[in-house]
């Protein structure tokens, strides 16, 4: 049997049991609280849907360490939340990247020109800011005690396309355009999104990225420049704008890929 794994009831996973039921596939669901079981955990397979990524790590962990399978395992979900990790793991991949330097603490760092500065761990476009001086870097950096930064050059005009990718496949796309007087592209964060087209270029990037860290599915960021750039992949990705935007029934995909992953 499949497991849903949660610990915030999102319209994903409202979606995903829709979709099992529509399918006629039986999905039970466990919710994390603020208590986990080391033991107790049938070896089945596990898909971690949790808004905590602590939590999806250490559930995946558990459900690893009892015979199971985690999708995505702890090693992706881990490594797909640190960015700098990641990026790391798509440059050992032979993927092309942006510039990118990693900041510890009150670093000394010099600006020339524009460049972005964002939190090593985050999602949603949140603690990340356009610097155009190292005075306005330095003033950043020393508001944040503890945290890990990463500089990244900027890409195009923050344009970009999510791209989700489940196995082997890139099975749905999205452009995401920054709205006026922004440079993020987050769909939370009001960027237009538009279906795109998959084309061979854009699927070996997003799988290769996906399989990069280690994940069985993944919603791989892309930047649109001068050529395309991964910037990003999101182990527990949300694919609510993604599903509205192109119609693709993402949660029926993934659930049928999940059955597969049962009887194999």
């Amino acid at each position: 049997m499949v497991t849903l794994v949660y610990d915030v009831v999102r319209e994903e996973e409202k979606a995903l049991i829709r979709a099992a039921e529509r399918i006629g596939m039986s999905l039970k669901t466990v919710r994390i609280g603020d208590i986990v079981d080391i033991d107790g955990w049938e070896p089945d397979v596990y898909l971690i849907r949790t808004l905590s990524h602590n939590k999806g790590i250490i559930a995946a962990a558990v459900v690893e360490g009892n015979g199971g399978i985690a999708v995505n395992s702890a090693h992706a979900i881990a490594t797909s939340w640190n960015k700098a990790v990641t990026l790391a793991m798509l440059k050992n991949s032979g993927l092309p990247v942006p510039k990118t330097q990693v900041l510890f603490g009150d670093s000394d760092v010099e600006i020339k020109g524009r460049a972005i500065i964002k939190v090593a761990s985050g999602s949603w476009g949140r603690k990340v800011a356009l610097v155009t001086s190292t005075e306005e870097a330095k003033l950043l950096l020393k508001s944040a005690e503890n945290e890990v930064f990463l500089l990244q050059e900027v890409i195009g005009t923050g344009e970009d396309i999510r791209v989700f990718v489940i196995g082997e496949r890139a099975v749905a796309a999205m452009r995401r355009i920054p709205p006026q007087g922004d440079w993020r592209s987050n769909a939370a964060r009001g960027g237009v999104t538009l279906p795109q087209k998959i084309d061979g270029e854009l699927e070996e990037l997003a799988v290769k990225a996906a399989k990069s860290v280690g994940a069985f599915y993944a919603g791989v960021d892309i930047l649109v420049g001068d050529k395309l750039y991964v910037n990003e992949v999101n182990g527990i990705p949300e694919f609510k704008a993604l599903m509205k935007t192109t119609g693709v029934d993402v949660a029926r995909l993934l659930l049928e890929a999940l059955e597969r992953v049962r009887k194999a």
